[in-house]
């Protein structure tokens, strides 16, 4: 299979984009659809190759740990474990503000 750079597939999508849009202005009515769905597809492929990625959003655990004792010092807590329950739903929230919902800790270790 031929490989392609980046840049040899942002041209070819510019151009597609170019002659669609094109093909919109000069055809008759019946192909208009034709092209209109073509010069959506040239657009959304042009899209994908120069949009630069989205960071995936990331909690750093030392850092958050080291926030909630910030927060509540250790005087606080009757017992170990009442701190690390207090831990554990301060953690489970911060998790669901950043991805909105609970991180499956199971799925990320795999088979241990």
């Amino acid at each position: 299979m031929t490989k392609f750079t980046k840049e040899q597939l942002i041209e070819i999508a510019q151009e597609n984009v170019d002659v669609w849009q094109l093909a919109m202005e000069t055809d008759s009515l019946a192909q208009k659809e034709y092209a209109a769905i073509r010069l959506r597809v040239a657009e959304i492929a042009l899209a994908a190759l120069t949009t630069e990625p989205v960071p995936q959003p990331e909690l750093k655990m030392s850092e958050l740990i080291n926030k909630f004792y910030e927060r509540y010092p250790l005087d606080e807590f009757e017992s170990d474990t009442e701190r690390s329950a207090a831990l554990g739903y301060f953690i489970a929230g911060a998790e669901l503000q950043c991805f909105g919902e609970f991180i499956n800790y199971a799925d990320l270790m795999g088979d241990e």
